[in-house]
């Protein structure tokens, strides 16, 4: 994403200063001649405009001030040609019809936090002139702000999301739409919950409970206490902006409930709302906890409001604090509204989407649907991110896609009965479905594998560095979901030819994905293996002919694969010995079957692939992911490719038996993919 910096400085500290036009700012864009710039109103009159805006001073007043502000601000924003300049050049290397610009305003004078930067006009000379800066479409805009006291360079982007949500309505204030807001962050989620229609309310409960938390009626104390004993990745705050007490100049806190005061709350300010979310972590001294979002659905979360105290936003402070992105509201927002924030927000952060296309889509959809008032100029985004921010975002793409199509085989594996009779420890409950049942619960796994590979494949061509380990996950996918089909085949009452192909055509597309993902990248022979292993399997079933695929043109295959894992095994980390052993464990098990004619394996690759196996529980340890995932392999072979292909692999139960009692069962861990 091409991004254009903007850094507006004056001197002195950055608190205890009013906005004034005597006051000189400095705007630095990027490598263009440094422009002095003057601000066109008193404080005062600015405060005014905020009331306005704020919803305080009539429909008429909001709508002029609306206008007048927005072309105030892009009068102002208009003086720096630099920015104008940067604004009409695209990226040479945007491939979409509509490349988002990042524009990085870098505002450490806290007194620029009170100017709506999001409301402004575009400029005389700049794309969508006249219209909104921040909705205009012929260079769409994501504005964002930061400090210079957040090292980005730290920022870690989660790929496991765990979300906090807290809310507080106290006494004498409106309902805050908890329960709208809470099913909107349970929408976002369902992707990786493994739910399903046999599990009571409890066990539905404690599945949701171990990524979504609720604290109702939040203090000081029980936030404080919920952030120090888990580590969120998201926080969500629904609470009203209230005025703090105190001083000559008006600033906004956060209302929580409190149990001594007399009205029945305390109006939290942003630095102290900043001290809460960067608690110490429980029984770890000297680690501070830090979300990489949070979210204020508040009615003036991000309203600026006075400058006489650092931190006089609540978003400004809670940046300040080191959260690397914080979202916020400068003035109230509608029910409607603040549902579409948490909709609109948590569905694309949870996938791993970029928060700056977000909040472009965010912003337009806002404007769309509420004429009545102004949603889309009220969010603020303060943001810090790491130069490496899209690599870490196809990280978090690839495992959040992984992570939904693993809660969905799951799920299809505890409904569907598909673990062996060794395996199971499924209840009668299980076993009791019906047909018509297990059918409809097929097909809601499918939708959602399927949903879930569209991802995928959309971060295979957004992301092209990580290509290969993409390819390679979607060919696993593939793989998984045949074995689930046949699984589910075996259920059935009538099965069909269509079935049976449906299975093989899966197993085809996963072969083809296998091999563009090693020609992609060739360190790493694992794809090669499954590649090899496919082969056999089609061939033996006669989706490929032998005369095309003949034991001269495998064998060349399988000894590179087993030349790069020997390698592996002998000199890399311990990491990678221990997956070359199970690929050295699953080649020694394949081995027999390269022939033409395929032959019993014989007793030194009987010893070989046991030794691997052996070799891989001793480098892992019993309760790994390699020790899980290569069980789940062997398996594979035993109830699925061996039945399937009947006695064409003869010995292939034996071997599998005896490798299997070398890899101890156990609970699938959480992985890395």
């Amino acid at each position: 994403m091409r991004k254009i910096t903007l850094e507006l400085l004056r001197q002195g500290p950055s608190h205890n200063q009013l906005l004034s036009p005597l006051t000189a700012y400095i705007a630095l864009c990027e490598n263009h001649s440094a422009v002095t710039l003057h601000v066109p109103f008193e404080h005062n009159q600015m405060l005014h405009r905020l009331r306005a805006l704020s919803y305080q001073l009539g429909p008429e007043v909001r709508e002029f001030q609306l206008s007048d502000t927005a072309a105030v601000l892009g009068k102002l924003l208009g003086e720096i040609p630099g920015l104008t300049a940067d604004l009409n050049r695209r990226s040479a290397d945007a491939t979409s019809e509509e490349p988002v610009t990042h524009l990085r305003l870098i505002l450490s004078a806290s007194e620029l936090a009170l100017l709506p930067f999001e409301l402004a006009t575009a400029p005389g000379g700049c794309p969508g002139e006249g219209h909104p800066l921040a909705l205009q479409t012929q260079q769409p805009l994501c504005i964002t702000r930061e400090t210079r006291r957040v090292p980005e360079e730290f920022v870690r982007w989660p790929s496991k999301p765990r979300i906090l949500f807290a809310y507080a309505s106290p006494p004498g204030f409106e309902e805050v739409p908890a329960g709208a807001h809470l099913l909107a962050l349970r929408e976002a989620l369902a992707p990786w919950l493994p739910l399903s229609d046999d599990l009571d309310d409890d066990e539905r409960l404690e599945i949701v409970e171990d990524r979504l938390s609720v604290l109702p009626d939040a203090t000081v104390a029980s936030l404080e206490r919920a952030c120090a004993a888990n580590d969120y990745t998201h926080v969500h705050i629904l609470a009203h902006g209230v005025d703090l007490p105190g001083g000559y100049d008006q600033r906004f806190g956060v209302a929580l409930i409190s149990h001594t005061e007399p009205n029945g709350y305390e109006v939290v300010s942003g630095a102290r709302l900043a001290s809460i979310l960067r608690t110490p972590c429980r029984d770890k001294a000297g680690k501070f906890v830090r979300p990489a979002v949070v979210t204020l659905a508040s009615c003036n979360g991000g309203n600026g409001g006075g400058v006489t105290g650092v931190g006089a936003s609540v978003g400004h402070a809670l940046h300040e604090a080191g959260i690397p992105l914080v979202i916020a509201s400068q003035y109230p927002l509608s029910f409607g509204g603040s549902v579409m924030l948490v909709q609109d927000l948590y569905q694309g952060l949870l996938w791993g989407e970029d928060p700056r296309k977000l909040l472009v889509g965010l912003r337009r959809r806002l404007h769309a649907w509420f004429k009545d008032q102004h949603d889309w100029a009220s969010i603020v985004a303060y943001a810090s991110l790491p130069p490496n921010f899209d690599d870490q975002l196809a990280n978090a793409c690839i495992q959040q896609a992984m992570g939904s199509i693993n809660t969905a085989l799951r799920v299809s594996d505890r409904v569907m009965v598909a673990f062996s009779d060794r395996e199971s420890n499924t209840s009668e409950r299980h076993h009791a479905l019906d047909e018509d049942k297990r059918q409809e619960m097929l097909r809601h796994v499918q939708t959602k594998v399927a949903y879930a590979k569209e991802r995928l494949e959309a971060a295979n061509e957004a992301y092209p560095a990580h290509r290969a380990r993409i390819l390679a996950q979607l060919a696993s996918t593939e793989k998984r979901e045949a074995h689930m089909l046949y699984q589910s085949l075996k259920f059935a009452t009538h099965t069909t030819k269509k079935g049976s192909n449906e299975v093989l055509d899966k197993l085809e597309h996963a072969r083809t994905w296998y091999w563009q993902a090693y020609l992609l990248n060739r360190s790493h022979p694992w794809e090669l293996v499954q590649y090899v292993s496919l082969t056999l399997f089609l061939r033996s079933l006669g989706r490929l002919p032998l005369s095309d695929w003949a034991e001269s043109k495998v064998r060349p295959l399988w000894i590179t694969a087993d030349a790069q894992s020997q390698n592996d095994a002998e000199n890399g980390s311990i990491y990678d010995r221990a997956w070359a052993h199970g690929n050295i464990a699953e080649l020694s098990l394949i081995e027999p079957w390269l022939k033409d004619v395929p032959l019993p394996p014989d007793r030194a690759s009987t010893d070989k692939a046991i030794h691997a196996c052996r070799s891989l529980v001793e480098l892992a340890g019993a309760s790994s992911f390699h020790v899980f995932s290569t069980r789940r392999q062997i398996l594979r072979y035993l109830e699925w490719f061996g039945p399937m292909i009947g006695g064409k692999w003869p010995g292939l139960q034996g071997i599998a038996e005896q490798m299997l009692s070398a890899l101890p069962a156990g609970e699938e861990p959480e992985w890395n993919y």
